[in-house]
């Protein structure tokens, strides 16, 4: 029945835990489209901005995991784990990165007074 449809059931797989096999996603390919930017759509609108790149297991999947992208067709009963974009900070990159409220420029930092003899 699922097949004559065209209905995709996908699951959630959170990082670090076992796949969630109790609640699928159900795509339609008539319907929006089964690939992984319809899934994160169908999930939030918002998420398909922070994807870095997405796991999947499953007969899609020529090995297990595979990374894919957006633009991945999901197949019925496949397993699916999204890895999201690190969050970038302001203000330099690495080792580099400056956590003090110390100005940038060195002309800019103020002068401490003598030490008292």
């Amino acid at each position: 029945m699922w097949d004559e449809m065209g209905l995709v059931r996908v699951y959630t797989k959170p990082q670090g835990q076992q796949p969630d096999f109790g609640d699928p996603v159900v795509l339609s390919a008539d319907r929006g489209g089964s690939s992984v930017e319809d899934f994160c759509n169908h999930i939030h609108r918002s998420l398909v901005k922070d994807v870095k790149y997405v796991l999947v297991w499953g007969t899609s999947a020529r090995h297990y995991p595979q990374h894919c992208g957006l633009s991945h067709v999901l197949c019925d009963e496949d397993v699916v784990q999204i890895v999201k974009k690190k969050e970038t900070d302001e203000g330099g990159r690495g080792r580099f990165k400056s956590h003090s409220d110390a100005p940038v420029r060195i002309c800019d930092r103020q002068k401490k007074a003598p030490l008292k003899q």
